[in-house]
């Protein structure tokens, strides 16, 4: 008989690692706004090993920014659920019981306000993808989103989490709660930088004095993150069962593998979070780099180029040898030849690591999920490196590919139909022998670098290569002439 996961019958969950302390000791001191399966399974799990270890303070409020599912889910399970660690041969299962409660911008605004401002709350932190930040591609906030548009009418009831903290925060001053660290933890070059921009801007356009106020008394580490957290599938939630006898309707799946390094810039207290393993250092910038350029850029060529050639899974596309060769190609050739890495770092061992990480066969990371918001992540991930190279008047014809299978997964309706992208209604728009030149016209929407007339040139010719021959022979005429 099935048992569904709860406080009752954690004492039956035999094969799980469970928390090891008594969750009525544990007091909320942390806010995380955007409580989705990665915020789960990293800075949550991260933060159990601290409240195992004894300090108490650290329990976590989270926050849904759009959806009740995940508070409808979890509520029922005294908000404890289950990090199934999927390893090549084995798997491994922890409960975690840090989180204490989870509630909806859309239907505990003044609650989640009142958390921000209250003394007790000592960090904040964010999983709120690219686009939730709401800025343009220059890094400024783009006033004209519609949810930053709904803000700056109704300050007192904000929709955007940057309007959710820019109004938190004035109550907090108001309140003389003290300072506050806000820490972002999604693939966000100067994730940190972008949030302080938001959240400061749109204080200012508020007007009064909490602009400054912010400045003085809130933090905003960058930080790098690194899981891999597949969208758990009802075949996991349901082989978990099968297994383990437990009903958890909150279960995540992620890999082994799992990295955090936050930049010591903290204006307030903090969980120890170096206890279990993150990495506090005084500059974020390079391991930042490194992670978004080599191992976000290899994991979106294999969604795009994978989906073109037929593959449903990352797993799969690994195990194409010319998918997976090409992978090589562009961390050795097209990417890390620009990088520079900090002391002590090993670049070719974690190289090494991506490409076993992504051929991992019991995570299933469909490669449509990994395709999500390219209009945005193409910006932090790829463009940087095409431009340099540019700058340095030396080609990037594999990573040129990849924009362009971007833009035919997006303008080709039997892939456009498998995964979400904000600009996808603009490219439907422009969809044509012209859609190139249209989109360059859009540059404040899609990066500057569609401006530069050479790439724009490559990309027309290798769009046309993508309708004309096969993913693999495309790739393989790149790494035989490069």
């Amino acid at each position: 008989m099935p048992v569904r996961l709860s406080d009752h019958s954690l004492k039956d969950f035999d094969l799980a690692r469970k928390p090891a302390y008594d969750r009525r000791d544990i007091t909320p001191g942390i806010l995380h706004i955007g409580i989705g399966g990665f915020h789960r399974a990293h800075q949550a799990v991260y933060t159990e090993d601290v409240l195992a270890g004894g300090d108490h303070r650290w329990g976590i409020i989270g926050a849904s920014v759009r959806s009740t599912t995940m508070r409808n889910r979890l509520i029922a399970q005294n908000f404890l659920y289950t990090v199934c660690t999927k390893g090549a041969d084995s798997n491994e299962y922890q409960v975690i019981g840090a989180v204490k409660d989870v509630l909806t911008i859309s239907q505990h605004q003044h609650q989640l306000l009142d958390l921000i401002a209250s003394p007790q709350i000592k960090v904040i932190t964010l999983t709120i993808t690219e686009k939730g930040y709401c800025l343009t591609p220059s890094r400024e906030l783009d006033e004209q989103h519609p949810d930053i548009q709904h803000d700056l009418s109704n300050p007192g009831s904000p929709v955007s989490a940057p309007g959710l903290l820019a109004t938190g925060l004035k109550q907090r001053m108001e309140q003389g709660s003290g300072p506050i660290s806000i820490i972002s933890c999604d693939n966000l070059s100067g994730n940190g930088r972008g949030t302080q921009k938001a959240v400061t801007a749109i204080a200012g356009l508020y007007a009064g004095e909490h602009a400054h106020w912010i400045r003085d008394h809130v933090s905003f580490p960058n930080t790098m993150v690194d899981r891999i957290v597949p969208a758990t599938s009802d075949t996991d939630t349901l082989r978990f069962l099968q297994e383990t006898g437990i009903e958890d309707n909150g279960l995540v799946i992620c890999e082994p593998f799992s990295q955090w390094i936050i930049e010591n810039s903290f204006a307030a207290e903090r969980p120890e979070w170096e206890s279990a393993g993150a990495q506090i250092v005084d500059d974020v910038a390079a391991y930042e780099q490194i992670k978004l350029r080599l191992l976000n850029t290899t994991h979106s060529a294999l969604a795009y180029l994978g989906l073109l050639a037929g593959y449903e899974f990352i797993h799969q596309a690994m195990a194409d040898p010319v998918l997976s060769g090409f992978s090589t190609y562009l961390l050795d050739k097209e990417i890390s030849p620009l990088l520079q890495s900090p002391g002590g770092f090993d670049l070719e061992h974690y190289k090494r690591s991506i490409l076993e990480r992504f051929a991992n066969p019991a995570i299933h990371y469909r490669t449509a999920q990994v395709a999500n918001d390219g209009s945005h992540k193409l910006q932090q991930r790829i463009y940087p490196t095409i431009a340099e190279h540019s700058r340095r008047n030396t080609d990037s014809p594999g990573l040129v590919l990849v924009v362009a299978a971007w833009l035919h997964c997006l303008s080709t309706a039997k892939y456009a139909s498998q995964f979400s992208d904000p600009a996808a209604e603009i490219i439907r728009t422009y969809s044509g022998d012209n859609l190139v030149e249209r989109v360059s016209s859009e540059s404040t929407s899609f990066g500057v670098i569609w401006e530069d007339a050479k790439f724009r040139t490559q990309i027309k010719d290798a769009a046309a290569e993508l309708k004309q021959s096969s993913v693999q022979t495309l790739l393989q005429r790149i790494m035989v002439s490069n």
